[in-house]
């Protein structure tokens, strides 16, 4: 991967989110003591202290003495620029558990639920400690705008035990109002940073200089202060034993505080200087990294005395013993190793190596480029670019992009390639369907033209299996995976990618023949193929297969190992791992543990809106309106629908969110009784195995013949379909009760090996007295917790029928039967022989006792009470 010629670009290597950047920052023995600007900080919670000065001025050093003073109460993070939303969720909760072991111990099960969220709980929970903590952000990034709404967003989760205090080198004025909302604000300037003349005397004093000396008084009071700029000036004169003219340097010099950091780093001996410019190659380092990057010149003592110095890079407050240069300094001395570009090459060479025995491709990739070893970089290319696109790093994609190719027709194709993965990875899906019909059109009658076309169809998937537009995704699928003659093919990785992607629709469709056997396919291609992340996605297809089969014990085995992993690995967004989640959720639905389902329901439902998986937010969300109505709460339900409906509405090509809406409503208006409406949304369903037993149910509450000869033929292959075949067949003779014990049975000796529970549990009450007295007659430790769970269910919906069936009047029930038949209030009068009046009166007094508003309301929950 080369740039196009008379092109310069470098890349400097971030190492990543580090424990040191949740640490107070640890400060240098010589450091110069200013407690006597703590009352500058020290401000009862709720409020904010806002530290804003240029570099150099010794923000953070006084910010960090003063927290080390309070340490026990001190949460401190440092974010950069390249930190997302999601980064600093992360860096708030690991911060917290610097000062509180074990805080927020639903992190891990949820770390991905939306950032603003995770705020917010996070600020709750500190706010439930009764305790006040001292929250410090240091904040080394540079757009300001981008931060005056990160700030806006989440200065307003913060609890009000919490004293806020960010760092910054410029001012966020736009949001002073927000702080203030919250408690005393407080600006801390450059010039209350300022050194004064006592600070500057006893520095010159620690330096043994004779501050009473006229040449090295004025030289420096010739630093008016500059905190940073005295304590180079003081270091240059002890180690030159000469005076530094500041001020002749501040008037030639554009840059006065670089020129005299150059100074300083020139005043070195060479051995030292070499060694500090070859570290500068990282901004943060570890032993480990320094022993690569220096070679045989190697010493663990000279670093350490380096860093306990101070001057050029300090250890920072990492339990690992990381070290982390001074921005101005590292900046120096880079200019100096550029100088030298073949000893920085043959470091990047080493850096290369080492992350490419870690397993670090993106990291390595970055190492490669500025090794300028472009061979090696088209080899670590194609997997570091999977792992910024699954790990939702799609700005670090398009950064890229340029790289890609060179100004060629076929250059520019090749940066669209990389540009597409990284606008897919952000969910711009708009810019995503833009860019592949252009590229198509470039495409044309070149050598690319047919990888092109498989790529973006590819990429066009993602985007519709995201808004469920299933129809056509198939064509863009098959497309996608079409043979290509052209030089360059599919990557059998992204080919298992859209096998992956395949097999979730037809999970979300409940096509279990389907599933197996893209499951076999993707095995298949694995074999011929030994990427590293290919097992990954194998068993979130193992996952889906199991669930379907129905063996959902080893489902959600499956399927929580294969979680952990895309967790532990930082998958988000197209790749993440929403698939998993949702079988975990069902198999605890169906283990009958609703509590822990539904908050995985709920996780979904958050990250699929945060994601832009839309036909997993709406599959999700579905289950908390079938919860509702399962516990008679109708009217919540179908609210829960209508929400969803005003939601897909506002999604372009929200149709095939509708259908996913569809299913749930379905489901409502079957518990319900609606036959009028169910028969309405069984028209338009799609021909899903849900769908069908609801249909079998439906033809057989409306008196078919077929249904009888339509149960005899459901399929009996997979543990699910043996359950349910069993239990339509037990039903079907459920009037001859030693045959549906023996189908009871058959249902049950599946259930047990598979673990299901709330199959049986949602079964009529004739049913579930036959689990009973199986359980009676064979009392195993399954169906004797199953035969409990029955006998608390059905006590259950006794309770919930006598609270309204037991207060209501005979006449009441009479007149509650009547409303279901959809005829005038008069006509319903007349039939009951009552007049219009006491119809008036029966009606105000049933809608009181039931809770409800009107008609439709009475009727609908009297059909979820069973009442009608």
């Amino acid at each position: 991967m080369a740039t196009a010629k008379g092109e310069t670009a470098e890349f400097e290597v971030d190492p990543g989110v580090t424990l040191s950047r949740t640490l107070i920052p640890t400060l240098p023995p010589n450091y110069l003591s200013r407690k006597h600007l703590f009352p500058l900080l020290d401000n009862s919670s709720p409020s904010t202290t806002v530290v804003i000065a240029p570099a150099g001025y010794g923000k953070t050093s006084l910010v960090a003495e003063w927290a080390l003073a309070h340490r026990d109460c001190v949460i401190w993070l440092t974010i950069t620029e390249s930190d997302s939303l999601e980064d600093m969720a992360a860096l708030f909760i690991q911060a917290t558990r610097n000062i509180l072991p074990g805080f927020a111990p639903w992190f891990e099960g949820e770390a991905s639920v939306r950032p603003v969220e995770v705020v917010r709980r996070w600020g709750n929970e500190l706010l439930a400690t009764g305790k006040d903590y001292i929250f410090v952000i240091d904040n080394l990034r540079e757009h300001t705008n981008r931060d005056v709404d990160i700030a806006s967003r989440l200065v307003e989760q913060f609890p009000k035990n919490i004293q806020f205090v960010t760092i910054r080198r410029d001012t966020l004025e736009t949001v002073y109002a927000t702080f203030a909302s919250r408690g005393a604000l407080s600006v801390v300037t450059a010039n209350d940073l300022q050194f004064s003349d006592n600070e500057i005397a006893t520095l010159a004093a620690m330096h043994k200089l004779d501050y009473e000396d006229c040449e090295i008084r004025q030289s420096l009071q010739g630093a008016h202060g500059w905190p940073a700029a005295v304590s180079m000036l003081v270091y240059q004169i002890s180690k030159n034993k000469k005076p530094v003219d500041f001020e002749k340097l501040v008037s030639s010099q554009s840059e006065p505080l670089r020129a005299l950091a150059s100074s300083v780093i020139n005043s070195l001996d060479d051995q030292t200087r070499s060694l500090i410019t070859s570290l500068a190659v990282v901004q943060e380092f570890t032993h480990e990294m320094a022993e690569v990057i220096l070679g045989d010149d190697y010493s663990y003592d000279a670093i350490n005395q380096i860093a306990l110095d101070g001057n050029y890079f300090t250890q920072t407050g990492s339990p690992e013993q990381s070290f982390e240069f001074s921005t101005l300094v590292r900046e120096v001395l880079l200019t100096e190793l550029r100088k030298d570009k073949y000893k920085k090459m043959r470091i990047h060479s080493a850096l290369l190596a080492f992350h490419e025995n870690r397993n670090e491709p993106n990291l390595a990739l970055e190492h490669a480029y500025l090794a300028g070893d472009f061979e090696k970089v088209a080899g670590i290319f194609p997997d570091a670019a999977r792992i910024l696109q699954a790990t939702g790093r799609g700005r670090e994609l398009i950064r890229w992009s340029i790289f890609a190719g060179d100004n060629s027709e076929l250059g520019l194709l090749k940066r669209a390639t990389v540009e597409l993965a990284g606008r897919l990875a952000n969910q711009e899906y708009d810019s995503v369907l833009s860019m592949i019909d252009q590229m198509n059109f470039d495409a044309q009658g070149t050598v690319l033209e047919g990888f092109i076309k498989q790529l973006t169809y590819g990429s066009r998937a993602y985007v519709e299996m995201a808004l469920a537009r299933f129809d056509e995704f198939d064509q863009s699928y098959a497309i996608a995976m079409a043979n290509n003659e052209g030089p360059i093919t599919f990557g059998i990785e992204e080919q298992i990618g859209l096998l992956r992607l395949a097999a979730m629709k037809s999970f979300i469709l409940d096509e279990t023949e389907s599933v197996e056997a893209l499951y076999e396919q993707a095995k298949a291609l694995a074999n011929k193929s030994k990427l590293p992340n290919n097992h990954l996605l194998l068993s979130s297809m193992n996952a889906m297969a199991l669930f379907q089969r129905g063996d959902y014990r080893r489902a959600y085995e499956a399927a929580s190992v294969t979680y952990s992993q895309f967790t532990k690995r930082g998958y988000v967004g197209i790749f993440g791992p929403l698939d998993s989640m949702f079988i975990i959720a069902r198999c605890h639905l169906e283990f009958a543990r609703p509590r822990e389902a539904f908050e995985v329901f709920g996780q979904i439902r958050n990250l699929g809106e945060q994601w832009q998986q839309w036909a997993w937010h709406f599959f999700a969300d579905g289950y908390f309106a079938r919860d509702l109505v399962m516990r008679g709460m109708v009217t919540e339900a179908l609210d829960n629908i209508k929400r969803a409906r005003e939601r897909a509405s506002e999604i372009e090509f929200s149709e095939g969110l509708v259908s996913i809406i569809d299913l749930s409503e379905l489901f409502i208006r079957f518990t319900v009784k609606d036959n009028e409406r169910l028969g309405a949304l069984l028209e338009r369903a799609p021909k899903l195995r849900f769908v069908q037993q609801i249909r079998l149910a439906y033809d057989e509450r409306m008196g078919k013949k077929s249904v009888r000869e339509e149960v005899k033929n459901l399929p009996a292959r997979t543990p699910r379909e043996k359950i349910w075949k069993h239990l339509a067949d037990a039903h079907e003779v459920i009037d001859q009760e030693n045959l549906a014990m023996k189908e009871m049975k058959k249902a049950l000796d599946v259930g047990a090996a598979v673990g299901a529970k709330e199959t049986f549990l949602r079964q009529s009450r004739e049913m579930g007295t036959l689990i009973m007295k199986i359980a009676g007659e064979n009392p195993t430790v399954y169906l004797e917790d199953l035969a409990s769970s029955v006998a608390e269910r059905i006590k259950s919906d006794n309770n919930k029928t006598s609270e309204f069936s037991s207060s209501l009047t005979k006449r009441e029930l009479e007149v509650l039967r009547h409303l279901s038949t959809e005829r005038p209030i008069s006509a319903i009068a007349g039939s009951l022989h009552i007049s219009h009046n006491t119809m008036k009166t029966h009606l105000k007094n049933l809608y009181r006792k039931m809770e409800v508003d009107g008609r439709v309301n009475a009727v609908e929950k009297a059909k979820a009470h069973f009442l009608l």
